[in-house]
């Protein structure tokens, strides 16, 4: 089943289809942005989701690439700027508290173009999208008594919309994983 639908995505992705409203004839699109995101750090033991340090300022830039008329896939990375971070040394130390931790995040992510599927008109100018993301990357404690590095892993659901200018749209996304709340421009 699963070589079937890989076999389907293929072929639907040879084969020659009209200009589409999200990325209209241009092969992929590129995106600046700025959000907030959450992350698990490692080893989970050490941290948890609640602790305050993994919630920070997300820098991203990302890459989507046209697979079919209806489905992108890409990646995503930048910098996690996570200011509130508690860096846990050894059990004998326990944790060094406030210091920055900055996060260089490494993902990918999959996209389903909702108003591709309806062919609706509006669909030229509005790109309605959902999908999911996953990833992870090194973080660095830069905090007393000296630099620490450490790994941490996100994934989750993602929504965004984005309306297009030519070739420039603005963008906005709401999900978990990469970043829960995200703002920026896209290019194409």
């Amino acid at each position: 089943m699963f070589s079937l639908l890989w076999a389907i995505l293929l072929f639907a992705s040879t084969s020659k289809i009209e200009a589409q409203g999200w990325i209209q004839d241009k092969p992929a699109m590129y995106s600046l942005g700025l959000g907030g995101t959450q992350a698990l750090f490692l080893p989970r033991s050490y941290y948890g989701i609640g602790n305050p340090g993994s919630v920070g300022l997300a820098l991203n830039i990302a890459g989507e690439y046209k697979i079919h008329r209806l489905i992108g896939i890409g990646w995503q990375s930048g910098l996690n700027i996570f200011t509130n971070g508690y860096y846990y040394h050894n059990a004998a130390d326990g944790y060094y508290a406030a210091a920055p931790v900055i996060g260089i995040p490494i993902g990918f992510k999959f996209n389903f173009h909702i108003l591709e599927a309806t062919r609706a008109q509006i669909k030229d100018r509005l790109d309605v999208y959902a999908g999911l993301n996953v990833g992870g990357g090194p973080a660095f404690y830069l905090g007393s008594p000296g630099l620490g590095v450490y790994g941490f892993i996100y994934g989750g659901p993602q929504v965004g919309v984005r309306y297009w200018f030519d070739k420039v749209a603005l963008f906005g996304e709401l999900g978990w994983g990469a970043t829960f709340a995200n703002i920026g421009v896209t290019f194409r």
